[in-house]
C-alpha cells in the first residue's frame, strides 16, 4: 500500500489556504502545518505549547492552533501544531473530526457517516 495524499482547503478568521497532495499520516495524530500558513490564514492561537514526541522518538516543542479544515468537500474544527522543521501532514484526530478514515483494501478515503459535525456519547 502506497502513501495516501489529499487535497486541503485550511480556513482561519482571514483567509484560507488550499494545498495540495498534502500526506495522509494514519501514523499522526494531530494535522501539522508551518506556522507562516497559520498565521496567514489567522488560525485561533497558539493556544497552547506542548512538548511532542516524534515518530523518531526525538521530542520537540510545538504550538497548537485552532482552524478549520476541509478535505473531500466536508469541514471540521481541528487543533493543528507547528514547530520548527515539521513537514506537513494531516493526521488521524482531523480525519475522524471530518468523519474520514483510510480504506486499507483500496488506500482511499472514505466517510464514516453523514457529512458535518457530530457528537456522539
Amino acid at each position: 500500500m502506497g502513501h495516501l495524499h489529499a487535497d486541503i482547503v485550511v480556513r482561519g478568521k482571514e483567509a484560507e489556504a488550499e494545498l495540495k497532495k498534502v500526506l495522509i499520516d494514519r501514523g499522526a495524530t494531530y494535522t501539522v502545518l508551518p506556522e507562516s500558513t497559520l498565521k496567514e490564514i489567522g488560525a485561533w492561537g497558539p493556544i497552547s505549547e506542548t512538548e511532542v514526541e516524534l515518530g523518531n522518538g526525538n521530542k520537540v516543542k510545538a504550538k497548537a492552533f485552532g482552524a478549520r479544515i476541509r478535505v473531500k468537500d466536508a469541514e471540521a474544527p481541528c487543533i493543528v501544531i507547528t514547530f520548527e522543521g515539521a513537514k506537513t501532514v494531516v493526521g488521524v484526530e482531523t480525519l475522524e473530526s471530518i468523519g474520514l478514515r483510510s480504506d486499507p483494501t483500496t488506500g482511499n478515503l472514505e466517510f464514516t457517516r453523514p457529512k458535518g459535525m457530530a457528537y456522539f456519547y
